[in-house]
């Protein structure tokens, strides 16, 4: 029933086609190679990512390494961040002032550079939810498990 009248055509059969293959192959990749990968395929050029700001490393490691393929875009939660009680939520116990994180900010600024896929890191369960609603380019979410260990010099992609 879910397949009648359902057709991929375009991009999402491209995608579609692509997710497959990595699927298939038994080559073991992480999640960065798999976007790369991918990312290359179906053509993109621009790569944004969204991170939260308690993983800036993490997500400093990620755009090293996607710079080699793409062009990059980073935006932090807090930009252009809204104080906490302004907005009627509760701060952080003994916090001066205290900024919200801006999902929707972030994707409104990934959106002006024009970006081709998104990626995000680290977002808070609501945040990921608000960023890709906004998003005019498919976001894609990436585990911050695992990246700690992983080197920029650690990823050597197949052109």
């Amino acid at each position: 029933m879910i397949k009648s009248g359902l057709e991929y055509g375009g991009k999402d059969l491209k995608s579609l086609q692509f997710s497959s293959w990595l699927e298939a192959d038994p080559t073991k990749r992480t999640k960065v190679e798999e976007i790369v990968i991918y990312a290359k395929k179906l053509g993109y050029g621009k790569i944004g990512v969204a991170f939260c700001i308690d993983y800036e490393r993490e997500a400093r490691l990620v755009y090293e390494i996607l710079s080699r393929y793409f062009e990059v875009f980073s935006v932090c939660c807090k930009v252009c961040g809204f104080g906490k009680a302004d907005l009627g939520i509760r701060k952080c116990e003994g916090a001066g002032f205290e900024v919200a994180c801006n999902p929707i900010g972030q994707a409104l600024l990934l959106n002006d550079d024009e970006t081709d896929l998104n990626i995000m890191l680290g977002l808070k369960t609501g945040y990921d939810i608000l960023f890709a609603a906004h998003s005019d380019a498919p976001s894609v979410f990436l585990p911050v498990q695992g990246l700690s260990q992983l080197g920029s010099s650690d990823i050597d992609m197949i052109d």
